[in-house]
């Protein structure tokens, strides 16, 4: 089993929100239920978890303390033969004392040599999600399924909360809601640059319950997602609720007339067209918020 990274597209530096999570699995799968910390980094990339950083390995090694010191949080995931069930979630604090074999590393001294080599004390915890046989036999077992459902969603739930902790400042915040990663990513670059606090959701669906949560000054909602016209029907619940903010649809040249979206109707602040200009973007913004 080789190394598995993933992101929201194909450069992790760009991309990647804030704050930076990596989720980082081991244990071997050929060993029945010693497989549970790569099974939960693949049911992650199978619910696309974005801008998450997703990794998995037999083992732990000193290289991922490089990768560590990348992000502001991270959680380790191993299969645990007397932990509770489903799982036990624990801190995990620097090792006084940096200690490993040609075999293995502990998470402790992984954030040790982090600290000590690159300066960096990201936020660190251990998931261990109970197991029940380690025979040399792939496939968990049934039990250990079900703890790994309940561990799976546990950490969508926790990434999502440390998401949400993010946008909650003094800085004027903006949720940018678009199934593309991409177009996520140039608007986040951009935004953040001229000190916006930046939330991120591929679905409409995601965005309203970040909505709720947050109350955003701002929500960009692109105009065609999971279906035609999907964004407008946000825009409209939105208008709905009792959300105070500023609504803008993006919007590819031609599709607001095609789709005969009404921005008067649908409380829209405006429309930005694809592909956006970033200075357009940030003028408008600043105009309406009264940022500096």
């Amino acid at each position: 089993m080789g190394r598995s990274v993933t992101s929201g597209s194909a450069d992790r530096r760009i991309a990647a929100p804030r704050p930076r999570v990596l989720v980082l699995g081991y244990g071997n799968p050929g060993r029945q239920d010693d497989g549970l910390g790569a099974a939960l980094v693949a049911a992650l990339e199978e619910h696309e978890a974005p801008g998450v950083t997703l990794d998995a390995d037999y083992q732990l090694n000193i290289e991922d303390a490089a990768a560590m010191a990348d992000h502001d949080f991270v959680v380790f995931v191993d299969a645990s033969l007397e932990g509770p069930a489903p799982f036990g979630f624990e801190r995990v604090r620097p090792a006084p004392e940096i200690a490993f074999t040609s075999h293995a590393v502990s998470p402790a001294s992984v954030a040790a040599i982090c600290e000590d080599s690159f300066g960096a004390a990201p936020e660190t915890w251990v998931l261990g999600i109970r197991g029940y046989s380690f025979e040399f036999v792939e496939g968990l077992t049934p039990q250990a399924q079900k703890n790994l459902e309940d561990a799976v969603a546990f950490v969508e739930r926790l990434i999502a909360s440390w998401k949400e902790q993010a946008m909650d400042s003094k800085k004027k915040t903006i949720l940018t809601i678009d199934d593309d990663p991409d177009v996520r990513a140039a608007l986040r670059v951009v935004l953040e640059a001229e000190g916006f606090a930046v939330g991120e959701a591929s679905t409409g669906e995601e965005g309203l319950k970040i909505v709720e949560r947050i109350r955003p000054d701002v929500v960009i909602i692109d105009l065609m997602m999971e279906n035609v016209d999907s964004g407008s029907t946000m825009a409209q619940k939105l208008k709905e609720s009792d959300y105070d903010g500023l609504v803008y649809m993006l919007s590819s040249a031609g599709d607001t007339v095609r789709y005969n979206v009404d921005a008067r109707e649908l409380g829209l602040a405006g429309i930005f067209q694809k592909p956006i200009d970033p200075k357009t973007l940030v003028m408008t913004l600043r105009a309406k918020l009264g940022a500096d």
